[in-house]
């Protein structure tokens, strides 16, 4: 009976229509708790109290969300019930990368941490809505890896050779036409040991008067090259310094072999049989310093070709193919095995006489064996060890995404909280559309491949539920902050286009392009019509429905101790009414004064003193509450604060 009456019930905050980018229903239109405190269910009453019913829970760390008590979470869910607010999640905000960056660099165990991290907060958003699918923020990136110049830069053209093979020209003469959408700088990452270094494009200008423009990728390929080639000349020293020292001794070895006979047949002098003693220590310590320099070779060989397999990517395949490639390999495996003879022999064989002679076969096997293992590396180009942070994260984060979502279908099912992915600035990764696009396109692949494999689903299923736990939470904002790149707002426009059919969740703040300055929409230069237009467009009726924009305007609300909601439902051009018969919040927010004129103090405080009823003591002024009217509810963070 009271579920019926709940869902007829309509009041000026409530909508039956869906999110328009010309009107977004009120109802749709939410704010967030202050992430620094863990008094989230204070928060949370103040923001009711203001007449929302979006409120977005979060914390700035792990440490402050930990600090909230887990019963808070089910008192946010009656709290959610009784008043029909709609609380959604963001996870904590400062040390959470889910591609396992840090100061220190990269490394799997940071990105294992802040998987278990979201599992956390995925747990605790279930408690907050058990009906499901409550969406949780989470930062795509949480590191910077590049700086935007939208022209300006000369970069590399791509060419190709006589033999077809596509190759880079990064020698492009002033005045020539510039490429667009560039990174002045660009953070890479060594994959093999999470090692981080930043690029910066330069022009160079040599000695012969031309110009060329190393642009960070140039370095990156640049770096790969060198490091690649300083291992190659390692290895060819090491060669010829194994080779000089076998030299060394054969000349005394016709004399060690010469001595050792006479010793069978006890015809040495003293003098000869210390000689004969010298040439043996001699020719043992040879072979160690021999061994050494050949175990030295393969442990370097052995990890430039698992490199060249992991990261050769194209050039690996194609160069495989080759005929010549494989007789050198398959010469390789022929010499391992001729070499894993002789160790054989040598370690079965007793008699002095025979160990020697083995372990000169052997050497000679080791010799012929770095031979063809040269051949082979030096014939291999080399594989991007170092690529850009942006590309790395893709992956890393896409991994920590499907391993997430694995965790809470595997719990929850169908009705398991989103996980949406947010765009932070664009100089951190992940942060442009196309970047965040491949991520979560990325991600979703692989939870569907796992769906299919590990819960026998078909794969019409598993992407209908990959769509609906796995999405983006889109800041517009944040997005704006290239307008100091020298991009425009139609190129903030089109990225917003890009990104629009994976949109679940929105964040809605102002600023003027440099600084994240959270002022109320409307109060800053961002296109957000434009933004929230092409979003809607790439959305289906269902996801419409669905979607809340949650204002951030928590320093404007510190600078200027003023309710920022008010002005985010008059530039957003949400309607007074449920069905949309008018006014609009902007046409009657500073209406007041005279009897039949204007709305004046809706149901003002003194009524209710005088007739005795009920009243809303408890509300701001600007929604019809006591003017100065302190936020009294028992959970309250302080008074006043629903200002």
């Amino acid at each position: 009976m009271a579920d019926n009456f709940k869902k007829e019930y309509a009041g000026s905050m409530d909508s039956k229509y869906y999110f328009s980018a010309e009107k977004i229903p009120a109802g749709k239109v939410g704010a967030t708790a202050s992430p620094q405190t863990p008094n989230q269910i204070g928060e949370l009453t103040s923001r009711l109290n203001q007449g929302l019913k979006a409120v977005e829970i979060g914390a700035m760390n792990q440490r402050l969300l930990d600090q909230v008590p887990l019963e808070h979470f089910n008192e946010i869910r009656r709290m959610n019930k009784l008043t029909g607010a709609e609380a959604t999640l963001h996870a904590p905000i400062q040390d959470l990368d889910l591609a396992g960056f840090s100061q220190q660099g990269w490394s799997e165990f940071n990105r294992k941490e802040s998987v278990e991290k979201l599992k956390s907060s995925i747990d605790r958003a279930r408690q907050m809505d058990i009906k499901g699918n409550i969406p949780i923020t989470v930062h795509a990136g949480g590191f910077p890896a590049q700086k935007w110049q939208k022209e300006g830069l000369y970069g590399s053209k791509e060419i190709k050779t006589e033999d077809g093979r596509k190759i880079k020209d990064y020698t492009i003469a002033e005045g020539e036409k510039t490429l667009p959408d560039q990174r002045s700088e660009m953070m890479i990452v060594n994959r093999e040991t999470g090692q981080m270094q930043n690029t910066r494009y330069e022009i160079k200008e040599y000695i012969s008067g031309e110009k060329q423009a190393w642009t960070p990728e140039r370095r990156m390929d640049n770096l790969n090259r060198t490091e690649w080639d300083r291992e190659k000349l390692q290895i060819i020293q090491w060669k010829k310094e194994m080779n000089e020292v076998e030299d060394r001794f054969r000349r005394n070895e016709a004399m060690l072999r010469e001595l050792e006979l006479g010793e069978k047949k006890n015809l040495l002098t003293e003098e000869e049989q210390r000689k004969l003693a010298t040439l043996k220590s001699e020719e043992e310590m040879v072979e160690k310093h021999k061994e050494e320099i050949y175990t030295h070779i393969r442990s370097l060989t052995e990890d430039m070709y698992s490199r060249f397999k992991k990261y050769g990517a194209g050039e690996k395949i194609e160069l495989e193919k080759t005929e010549g490639f494989k007789r050198l390999f398959e010469g390789i495996k022929n010499k391992e095995e001729e070499v894993e003879e002789y160790y054989e022999k040598y370690r079965k064989t007793k008699d002095e006489e025979k160990r020697g002679q083995i372990g000169r076969e052997l050497t000679k096997a080791q010799f012929d064996q770095v031979d063809a293992i040269t051949r082979v590396i030096q014939n291999l180009p080399p594989p991007k060890t170092w690529i850009s942070a942006d590309d790395f994260a893709k992956e890393k984060v896409s991994n920590s995404i499907t391993e997430a979502a694995l965790y809470a279908y595997g719990k929850y099912g169908k009705d398991a909280p989103i996980i949406s992915m947010e765009n932070v600035y664009p100089e951190f990764a992940l942060s442009r559309a196309d970047s965040l696009k491949e991520t979560v396109e990325l991600a979703k692949g692989n939870f569907v491949d796992e769906l299919i494999k590990k819960k026998d689903l078909s794969k019409k299923e598993a992407e209908k539920i990959a769509d609906k736990i796995i999405g983006v939470t889109w800041d517009v904002g944040h997005i704006y902050m290239l307008k100091k790149h020298g991009y425009t707002d139609e190129d903030i426009r089109k990225e917003a286009a890009k990104i629009g059919k994976h949109v679940t969740h929105i964040h809605l703040t102002d600023n003027f392009g440099f600084e994240d300055s959270h002022l109320p929409p409307g109060e800053g230069t961002v296109n957000i019509k434009e933004q929230l237009k092409e979003i809607e467009e790439s959305l289906s009726d269902e996801q419409k429905g669905k979607i809340k924009s949650i204002v951030e305007a928590g320093e404007f609300v510190a600078n200027f101790k003023e309710v920022p909601h008010l002005y985010a439902l008059s530039n957003l051009n949400s309607p007074l009414y449920t069905e949309d018969v008018g006014p609009r919040w902007d046409e009657i927010w500073d209406t007041h004064g005279h009897y039949m004129a204007g709305f004046g103090e809706i149901m003002p405080q003194k009524y209710f003193d005088l007739y005795g009823a009920p009243g809303f003591a408890q509300l701001p002024r600007e929604l019809g509450g006591s003017a100065g009217s302190p936020e009294r509810g028992r959970f309250a963070s302080s008074q006043g604060e629903e200002q």
